[in-house]
């Protein structure tokens, strides 16, 4: 990992501080030794750190022309751990990953992973982005790692809102506490020195001192990891490598080793039980349909006969051809004041 703008830094601060330091040592008759907090050499550490892990990181710029990398060669001479660059932004990155990763479990190393933060894109994206490389490789790994060291324009309210959101979401998508890695500039100057994160482990990128200048930035009071140079010689590499030094010796960082798996969903209030269905109750039998009342036969005619009478069909009553009239016909007794007296 290499923070932005740093070929910059390179090329023009330290020569600029150190021209000026220079003239003013011979205008004052005194040595001056300036440092810059990016200076490029390797200063032997302190006595302090004998017995401490040593590590190296690595992404596609430790591959040049595609040459290949012996991670054998590098953990035989003395790398304990590495981690390898996954994503940068919001899609992979480093066409090496699966391959390093693979090659640098077999050499014995714990091996870990780390994003490169793009501030202008979506957290959220990004996080998850990263946790699929991260399961796509499976295994035993070191905790998932968010470097951030540039701010893409947004101040440090912005950064801190946006690092929040890229921290949570990545600890819920792998069940694992990230690293966070940064340098002392970038964390004071770009994220107004917040100590909001600091119950996430440390990896402080600090060059050309032999231990992490004190205190501590963001309000941690310890780092886990220190990037102390980032133009190391390690077997195994053709160029440059990053070389790191972890708080612990080479048996206590196994047990920084686990798996990456999902976390649990969040969870969600149960949804009500539905109200049982109302028993219907019993449908009243039916009112039984009274049967039809027929009119009533009327009433025979005053002082007539309730019983039928037969009437004789008079002679002469004109008819269709071919129909024959009955001689009588049968009638209830009060037609009788019906029928015209002339056929009675």
């Amino acid at each position: 990992m290499t923070p932005v703008g740093q070929s910059a830094h390179r090329a023009l601060l330290p020569r600029l501080v150190v021209a000026l330091a220079s003239a003013a040592a011979l205008a004052l008759g005194l040595l001056v030794v300036v440092i810059s907090p990016r200076a490029d050499a390797v200063v032997p550490l302190s006595p302090a750190f004998d017995g401490l892990a040593r590590g190296i990181d690595s992404s596609s710029w430790q591959h040049p022309h595609g040459a290949p990398v012996d991670w054998h060669a590098a953990a035989a001479s003395g790398q304990s751990f590495a981690f390898i660059k996954a994503t940068e932004g919001t899609g992979p990155a480093n066409r090496y990953y699966e391959a390093d990763i693979e090659q640098a479990r077999a050499s014995g190393m714990a091996v870990g992973s780390y994003h490169k933060a793009r501030p202008a894109m979506d957290p959220s994206v990004q996080a998850r982005a990263f946790a699929t490389r991260l399961q796509s490789v499976g295994g035993q790994q070191l905790p998932p790692v968010l470097d951030i060291e540039t701010d893409e324009g947004k101040n440090p309210e912005e950064l801190i809102e946006w690092t929040r959101v890229f921290l949570t979401e990545l600890q819920h998508l792998t069940g694992r506490t990230p690293i966070i890695y940064t340098y002392r500039f970038f964390w004071i100057d770009r994220m107004a020195n917040t100590t909001q994160f600091s119950e996430y482990p440390l990896w402080l990128a600090e060059y050309g001192v032999p231990e992490p200048t004190l205190p501590v930035i963001g309000g941690w009071t310890e780092w886990s990891f220190w990037q102390n140079s980032e133009t190391g010689a390690v077997p195994g590499f053709t160029g440059p490598v990053d070389l790191n030094v972890f708080a612990g010796t080479h048996e206590e960082i196994w047990a920084w080793v686990g798996p990456v798996t999902p976390g649990e969903a969040p969870a969600h209030e149960p949804a009500p039980a539905p109200a049982p269905e109302p028993v219907p109750a019993p449908a009243p039998e039916p009112a039984p349909v009274p049967a039809p009342v027929l009119d009533p036969a009327p009433a025979p005619g005053p002082g007539g006969p309730a019983e039928p009478v037969t009437v004789a069909i008079p002679e002469g009553i004109p008819t269709p051809d071919g129909v024959r009239l009955p001689e009588t016909v049968t009638v209830p007794a009060h037609m009788l004041d019906q029928i015209p007296p002339e056929f009675r």
